[in-house]
């Protein structure tokens, strides 16, 4: 009688144990979504408020993939960059209505249509603050010899990707940047974190989209500059 109650009691406790395992599998490690806010710093883009143009960003990343994606002019336009981080190349792809066009970039190369133009010197400080829970640390970006004002960064170390800015202006960070100014075509604004999910990404969201038209930077540029004015 006893055995058989410890064997009754055993089979419990290794369904309990399972059905907890199967409902509390670890979070996947360097896979997720971080969605960003857009603050212009300006009141309007050429004849656009600020109200309509694109509000957020969505990073998606997996491995030494990175997937940044805007949406914008009440969804008229859509701007992808896919970064191979181990590569150091970006591939940046704008649709707007019916339009599609392709960018790939060289190696090394920073994004195109996002980004810093000016070249920048980062000065990394004792600073540091909580954003979505998690420990940031404080870099300046200064533009020596130009009247363009210093701003701080704010990044954390404690999201998992490798280099995460090595293919973007700010390659000196060594970390995941969770507030920071930068530009969207030729307009300054400042990102900043808004939700982290930690969730597995299936590998072929960083297949490269078919079926668009492939033009060089300065096509692509005054293209995207040209949606904006």
């Amino acid at each position: 009688m006893n055995r058989l109650l410890l064997r009754y009691i055993l089979i419990f406790l290794i369904g309990v144990i399972a059905f907890s395992c199967k409902r509390k599998a670890p979070e996947p490690d360097n896979q997720g979504i971080i969605e960003y806010k857009i603050i212009y710093l300006q009141d309007g883009i050429g004849n656009y408020s600020s109200g309509i143009l694109p509000q957020s960003m969505t990073m998606t990343y997996r491995g030494d993939k990175i997937k940044s994606s805007i949406e914008g002019a009440m969804g008229f336009f859509h701007l992808v960059n896919i970064a191979d981080l181990s590569e150091y190349t970006n591939t940046t792809f704008l649709k707007f209505i019916d339009k599609r066009y392709v960018y790939s970039g060289k190696k090394k190369e920073d994004p195109c249509c996002i980004g810093l133009q000016n070249s920048l010197e980062i000065t990394f400080t004792d600073n540091t603050k909580e954003i979505l829970g998690y420990s940031c640390k404080e870099a300046i970006v200064s533009f020596p010899e130009t009247d363009r004002h210093s701003f701080p960064v704010y990044y954390t170390t404690e999201i998992d990707i490798k280099k995460p800015n090595s293919t973007s202006p700010f390659k000196e960070i060594p970390g995941v940047l969770m507030e920071f100014q930068t530009t969207l075509g030729q307009s300054d604004i400042m990102m900043v974190a808004e939700k982290v999910r930690q969730v597995a990404i299936p590998e072929k969201e960083f297949e490269l989209l078919q079926n668009y038209k492939t033009v060089n930077k300065i096509e692509m540029e005054s293209i995207f500059n040209a949606l904006l004015e």
